[in-house]
């Protein structure tokens, strides 16, 4: 007989055991338990009638990072044109501002002084973003065009920029979302849906573009703007994915040293670069190079490296991963090329899963869905730093690790 056992629990994903600052993704685990063996059952994020929607994973993602939330119904309108409000909402929660929840009935009458779009809007006067429904409460519930969507982004990269030369700024930083090289091509007036403005909110994430700054209060020079003939358009997919194979999942090492695989023996690895006498918080041995898991059985099950103010100069340009993404060296857009845009969770967060298939080959999954069983599932994770956009940090772990079950 089968028992099942439900629970919901808070997962560190790819990072309890090896101790990444990644975010936490709040989900539901199903333990199925048979006689002795236990099998673990990612229950994913769920987004109610959006199965066929073209905007499902978009939203999937948006839930997790704690982005957008349904309405009071449980349905998420993705279709519907979004207010100002809810663009503001979702955009500084995107740049991680704690903002209270949507989930209003629409029959409601709010005095200002009770709504929920007071959070947004504070923020958006102490930032000095220009809205419209700062002292008009009902701008706030109408429908955000897409000239005051790209002053109020924009705004948020630290510039002040109004209607058509905002709408250049965004083209030349690849930021317009969209397949428009010249203003008078990017439909300014028009509203869009909350799903296309969760895409714009997407974006910023892939260009490594969610801190928030302050708008100057004074207008900034139209001379750094780029020549509208210079504007070439490339739009970059919100979920693209990069084959790997089993030796993504290993480290490797510059100079004389010997690389580090994914699967073997503390023992071998003691020999090879000397034996660990430390450990961390998560049980993990640490190296001179690296930090190693391993599993009951003694074989390496996760690692990471970083670029700590401590020994950057030792690590820097020393490590990388089969496919050359180098400590200390590469950059975001550098993992995005080799990896797919498919891993970004968050500001400088950027996560991979894969499923090991009976075959010995890697398929992409991704976490946003149900995994029936995450014995087979492994990570690839990287952190880069916000200013220079450098990754600072790799981490490759299985998911059983990380669960630590």
């Amino acid at each position: 007989m089968i028992s099942l056992k439900r629970m919901t629990v808070c997962v560190v994903l790819g990072a309890i055991l090896l101790g990444s600052a990644t975010a936490v993704a709040e989900s539901k685990l199903q333990e199925q338990i048979d006689k002795d063996e236990v099998i673990w059952t990612w229950r994913g994020f769920p987004v109610i009638d959006m199965d066929d929607h073209w905007a499902k994973r978009l939203f999937q993602w948006g839930i997790s990072q704690n982005i957008i939330n349904g309405y009071s119904d449980h349905s998420f309108k993705p279709d519907q044109a979004i207010t100002e409000a809810e663009f503001l909402k979702m955009l500084y929660r995107a740049m991680g501002k704690a903002i209270p929840n949507a989930n209003v009935s629409a029959n409601r009458i709010y005095r200002s002084s009770e709504s929920w779009t007071e959070g947004p809007y504070r923020i958006a006067k102490q930032y000095n973003h220009p809205t419209a429904g700062e002292n008009n409460f009902a701008m706030r519930m109408s429908a955000i065009t897409k000239v005051r969507a790209a002053e109020i982004i924009s705004a948020s990269q630290g510039v002040h920029y109004n209607g058509q030369d905002a709408i250049i700024y965004l083209m030349g930083h690849g930021l317009s979302n969209g397949e428009a090289n010249l203003p008078e091509q990017f439909d300014a007036a028009g509203t869009f849906s909350r799903a296309e403005a969760l895409q714009w909110i997407r974006q910023l994430a892939i260009h490594g573009n969610l801190k928030i700054y302050e708008r100057p209060k004074v207008p900034t020079d139209l001379s750094l703007l780029p020549n509208t003939n210079d504007i070439a358009v490339k739009v970059i997919p919100d979920f693209s994915i990069e084959p790997v194979t089993a030796e993504d999942f290993n480290l490797f090492i510059l100079d004389d040293f010997p690389n580090l695989k994914f699967g073997d023996t503390k023992s071998s690895i003691d020999e090879r670069f000397g034996k660990s006498t430390e450990k961390t918080i998560f049980n993990s041995n640490m190296y001179p190079l690296f930090t190693a898991h391993f599993n009951q059985h003694g074989e390496l099950d996760g690692w990471k490296t970083e670029s700590d103010d401590y020994d950057f100069h030792y690590r820097v340009n020393l490590l990388h991963t089969n496919k050359g993404i180098v400590l200390g060296k590469s950059t975001l857009s550098d993992i995005l090329t080799r990896y797919g845009t498919a891993g970004v969770s968050k500001q400088g967060i950027i996560e991979y899963y894969y499923k090991k298939m009976e075959d010995g080959t890697f398929q992409n999954i991704s976490i946003y869905d149900p995994i029936k069983d995450i014995e087979n599932v492994y990570t690839i994770n990287f952190i880069v730093d916000y200013k220079t956009q450098v990754v600072n940090y790799i981490f490759v772990t299985s998911l059983k690790a990380t669960l630590d079950y």
